[in-house]
């Protein structure tokens, strides 16, 4: 099914934007389980000291709006599994109470568009607790804001429609697929890309280049890439270069890779020298979790491979030199490292990252003998696994000798 959107104005356009708001409570709801938590001593009154601190207050919408921030940001107290669940609850049906108490207020248009969206990111986040009440309680919603006719309530459905499609483009035909990203674009060509739309069609880029349809991404990317060179935000249309760059990325497996700039040494990097060896670039930065949970493995195997031809270059998105030789050194790594002596190009501004449109790390791209990328994401047991295919199975070398 096709969906399609009257033109929208530029007030409107601000309210659809609002839609993003719909991840920021499955977000900050899902954080509880992202971090420990110290442990507590089991109380029996701890439920209902939860069920109190959930209770929706009597108050204006901003008031109201403010106990929603407040419940959405409070951890579970608890660690089991089973009390962090009832705790989600108690949240989602603090908010979606919270959202029914300010439209009894009859909130205007605005405040109205930030109510529909707090529902969608409880009802989101409730599918991890109930996932039938979630998808009950969405079609529910859905279904209630088909009959309004009001251009910023017609442009949030449809945007809304379009993510859930988002979420399946993987699993699509490539004719359905391609039909997709078509609608994508009419939406574009009639209304002009913002940020909302940015983010649909960047997301379905990222998820084709994950998959084995990374052409299909890269021309995602290059088509959006000329979307924003047109459009009115400025911010859009600075970075028209880092989508070109994803596009560029995407189309890496099969080809040589180029890596030009300066070592954190300050010296020029020379990236013929390791043509013949198995490399693995690797975007990363000292503040980065997942990039040093790779670490220990990424050291492993040097130590395995390293005589036998593997080596690592780093690609560094600190912003200090500070920051990342006190990183460098604490773990002692022993592999080069790229960093920009600029201020101006550290960081995402880095420009390999610029270049291949890197917008999340760890980014692994590993590099066969011959200099030609075999995997974007050379992680954890892929590397490995991708190590012992190019270079051997240590392992069993030693046990025939």
């Amino acid at each position: 099914m096709v969906f399609r959107t009257p033109l929208i104005n530029a007030r409107l356009h601000k309210s659809v934007l609002m839609s993003c708001v719909v991840l920021m409570l499955t977000g900050v709801i899902l954080a509880q389980d992202e971090k420990p938590k110290e442990p507590v001593a089991d109380k029996p009154d701890a439920p209902a000291a939860e069920e109190k601190l959930f209770e929706v207050p009597d108050g204006s919408a901003t008031e109201l709006f403010a106990f929603m921030t407040k419940v959405k940001r409070t951890r579970s107290k608890e660690r089991t599994s089973d009390a962090s669940m009832a705790h989600l609850k108690l949240q989602v049906e603090a908010v979606l109470a919270a959202c029914v108490k300010i439209m009894a207020g009859k909130p205007d248009e605005a405040m109205e568009i930030r109510v529909i969206n707090e529902k969608f990111g409880a009802l989101g986040a409730l599918t991890r607790v109930d996932k039938a009440a979630a998808d009950e309680g969405m079609k529910t919603l859905m279904e209630s804001l088909e009959a309004d006719q009001r251009p910023a309530i017609v442009a949030l459905l449809t945007t809304r429609k379009l993510s859930q499609k988002v979420a399946s483009v993987a699993t699509m035909s490539d004719a359905d697929r391609d039909a997709f990203v078509n609608e994508l674009f009419t939406v574009i060509d009639e209304n002009g890309l913002d940020r909302t739309t940015y983010s649909l069609v960047s997301k379905v880029g990222t998820t084709l280049g994950r998959t084995n349809k990374s052409e299909a991404g890269a021309e995602v990317y290059e088509r959006l890439a000329a979307a924003m060179e047109k459009c009115d935000d400025v911010t859009l249309r600075t970075r028209a270069d880092r989508a070109m760059g994803s596009a560029r990325r995407l189309r890496l497996p099969g080809n040589f890779m180029e890596i030009t700039g300066t070592t954190a040494e300050g010296e020029d990097f020379d990236w013929s020298a390791y043509r013949g060896k198995v490399v693995l670039v690797d975007f990363w930065a000292s503040w980065c979790g997942p990039c040093r949970a790779e670490i220990p493995n990424m050291k492993a195997q040097l130590e395995k491979y390293g005589d036998k031809g593997f080596a690592i270059v780093g690609v560094n998105l600190d912003t200090t030199r500070d920051k990342y030789q006190g990183y460098v050194d604490s773990e002692s790594l022993t592999w080069t490292n790229l960093m920009s002596d600029k201020d101006d190009e550290r960081g995402w501004d880095n420009p390999l990252v610029v270049h291949y449109g890197v917008s999340g790390i760890p980014t692994a791209i590993l590099v066969d003998q011959e200099g030609k990328v075999v995997s974007l994401s050379a992680r954890g047991q892929q590397l490995n696994r991708l190590l012992a295919e190019l270079l051997g199975d240590v392992e069993t070398d030693d046990s025939g000798s």
